[in-house]
Parts: structure tokens; C-alpha cells; sequence
């Protein structure tokens, strides 16, 4: 969880640090590479199935192939409540931030006698489906697996005393409102360290990327399947068709950059200034839901944005006036070289886009929690 990396630990952080002004905040997560300086106690989740990503994510995933539940469930669950069940602390408030651990979640919410806080990162089933129909699994099995994760993840919504969703999208996906009270808090963006355009030419030199050429930047973490869905695109298609244009992959575990003209350095410290180096920024997702972090740090930073509507969802995006949307290689192709040929383009629309990143900055849309934690009762 910390110091955060990709766009759902920044969510999870983000959340935290909220959270832990409204009460005594105890966050159990795999321990991570520092110690945050916060009025919060961190319980470290030691189990090795935490420490195998592929254990607690693929396979985890994958096993509801076999049904609802599966043999890796209970495990999971335990490997959690064990860690926390240590401190012999009594919680009010039990908050679920991913799949994974729901079931955790909801054994702790009722041994304890507390609400139960679900916070819906996604619609994972919807990005699920879209996953396993890229990879043409046969579709009987598609079918299935995804019938089965739908059903346990309205079973984690039913359960809940309330469920934050982060866009009326995945909100409406799931029909909630009759059993559970329901909030949404999209995802938001530190929007005046972005704009503030951090050291654009010493980004230019950690990421060895010429200022003079145009750069087109894509940022997220690679151990995510949609981002790497969106980077071999980036590589196999947009590189080689524009071979005098600089890629740059941003975030962290990224490929291995093939071609001349991609780059991909990794995770980067100076986010802004390595935003404010490029001309404009990429959203080739085909899969997920909610709201992508990613979109709001482009717009933060005033880039041309090019999206598939994938990338805007959840978002108050007009098509040609915040971004370009489109489907495919070709139509990335296309919106780049547009951009490239138009500077009063690439200014209106980045200026378009800067307006929403500033209706987004985490500290207004964390306060909302305030409201959630007062429909749960909880003092």
C-alpha cells in the first residue's frame, strides 16, 4: 500500500489517510518497502500467499472457473483474519477495498459486531469478461467464470452496510440500492502538484527521452493486465507507424521497450515533471471500469488526451472538446498525427481537460467520506 504505486494503492492511500481523521485507523496489508509517517497503525499481512502475486490474483480469479466458492477462499480469508485477530483490537468499522479480501472483511465485520464499509475499485466482473474474451478463452468457460464472479461480488454488495462505488457506471452494473446504502466517490488527482509542472528537463534526462521530438505518454503499472493490454499496442502498433514520434511508458514493472522510439523507465518520482515533458498523452485501454487515475494526472497537466471510450468512463468527457476518442491502432494513429499538425488542437483541448482534473482533487472528493461514515452510524 505504501508508498504507492499504481492507481488503486493511491486510491487506498488516499482513502486511508481520510479515514484515519475520523477515528483510530488500523490498515492490515502485505508490509511495503517504507513506513508511512501517519496517525495510523499498519498490521502486516505475512502470509506467502501474499507474497506470490500470481496466488492471490490469477489463480484466486481463475478458481471461480469451479464455482462460487473455491478452494482458495477460505485460505485467503484466514491468512488475513489471523494477522489481525493478533492485535485484540475491537473495530466499529470494517472497510473491504478489494476482492481478495472480502471474505476477511466479512468474517471480521461479524465476530466484531461492526459495519461493513465495502469500496468498489471496479466493476471486476465486467473487466473480467473483457480480459477473457481478448485472450479467446473458449466461451463456455468464459461464461461461467464470469457468471460466478458477478454472482460473488453482488453477494459482497449485499453484505455490505454500505458500498462506495467509484462511478454511477458500476454503480448501476450492479442494481445496489435495495439492500445496501450507496455512495460514489470517483477517483481523483493531486492536482496542484501535477499542474505545478515539477523539473520537465531533468524528467527528459532520467527518462533519456530528446525534447525535441514529440512525445506521446502513457502511464500505469504494468502488473496490471489492461495496462499491458494497452502498452503491447503502444509497441507492436502506434511505434513502428510513427517512427519520428517518442513513446513514452511510465509507471512501474514496465516492459521491455522494443523499438527505437519507446522508452519505458519505470516508475518515476517526478510524476509531474515527467507529464510536463511529454505532448500528449495515451489512454488505449479496452478493458475496466470506474475512473481512471491516469486521465485525471493527463488533465492535470493540460496533455491532448487520446482515449478509447474505454478510458472515459465515469468521467464528464465530450469527445473533441476534453479528448480525442477512438477504437484501434489506426484510430490512434490518426489522433496523434492530428495533434502533432495542430498546436491550437493540442491547447484547446488540454485546457478542456485541465477543468475537470481541478473538480477532482482528492481533498474534496475524500471529504465525502465524511457523509459515508455518517450513514454508517458508526461514533
Amino acid at each position: 500500500m505504501y508508498p504507492p504505486k499504481n492507481g488503486a494503492e493511491v486510491r487506498l492511500w488516499k482513502t486511508a489517510q481520510k479515514l484515519s481523521t475520523l477515528g483510530d485507523l488500523w490498515v492490515a496489508a502485505p508490509p511495503g518497502e517504507e513506513r508511512p509517517d501517519e496517525d495510523m497503525d499498519l498490521i502486516d499481512v505475512t502470509s506467502p500467499m501474499f507474497n506470490y502475486q500470481p496466488v492471490w490474483d490469477e489463480i484466486w480469479t481463475g478458481l471461480f472457473v469451479l464455482g462460487v466458492q473455491h478452494p482458495l477462499r477460505r485460505p485467503l480469508g484466514n491468512a488475513v483474519v489471523d494477522a489481525v485477530e493478533r492485535t485484540a483490537v475491537t473495530f466499529d468499522v470494517v472497510v473491504c477495498e478489494f476482492p481478495q479480501v472480502t471474505d476477511a472483511a466479512t468474517s471480521l465485520a461479524t465476530s466484531h459486531g461492526a459495519k461493513l464499509l465495502l469500496n468498489k475499485h471496479n466493476a471486476d466482473y465486467a473487466m473480467l469478461d473483457g480480459y477473457l474474451r481478448e485472450r479467446s478463452v473458449p466461451p463456455i468457460l468464459r461464461r461461467r467464470l464470469v457468471r460466478n464472479f458477478r454472482e460473488f461480488e453482488t453477494n459482497a454488495v449485499d453484505a455490505a452496510d454500505v458500498t462506495v462505488f467509484q462511478s454511477e457506471e458500476d454503480r448501476d452494473r450492479f442494481d445496489a440500492g435495495a439492500t445496501t446504502d450507496t455512495f460514489v466517490i470517483p477517483n481523483g488527482c493531486d492536482y496542484q502538484r501535477i499542474h505545478s509542472g515539477g523539473d520537465p528537463d531533468a524528467a527528459a534526462r532520467e527518462c533519456n527521452v530528446s525534447a525535441e521530438r514529440f512525445v506521446c505518454v502513457f502511464l500505469g503499472s504494468y502488473d496490471y493486465a489492461p495496462n499491458r493490454g494497452a502498452a503491447k499496442l503502444i509497441m507492436d502498433d502506434l511505434a513502428p507507424a510513427l517512427p519520428d514520434v517518442d513513446f513514452l511508458l511510465l509507471g512501474r514493472n514496465p516492459p521491455s521497450a522494443s523499438g527505437n522510439n519507446v522508452y519505458a523507465p519505470g516508475y518515476v518520482e517526478d510524476l509531474a515533471g515527467a507529464l510536463h515533458l511529454a505532448d500528449a498523452a495515451l489512454c488505449p485501454l479496452t478493458t475496466g471500469s470506474g475512473t481512471k487515475l491516469k486521465m485525471l494526472d493527463y488533465f492535470a497537466a493540460e496533455l491532448p488526451v487520446i482515449s478509447t471510450p474505454v478510458g472515459i468512463q465515469g468521467l464528464s468527457v465530450e469527445p473533441g472538446r476534453e479528448a480525442l476518442v477512438c477504437d484501434g491502432a489506426e484510430g490512434f494513429v490518426r489522433g496523434i498525427e492530428r495533434l502533432r499538425s495542430s498546436p491550437e488542437l493540442r491547447r484547446r483541448l488540454g485546457e478542456s481537460g485541465r477543468a475537470i482534473a481541478a473538480d477532482h482533487s482528492w481533498e474534496s472528493l475524500m471529504a465525502g467520506y465524511d457523509t459515508v461514515i455518517e450513514a454508517l452510524g458508526a461514533e
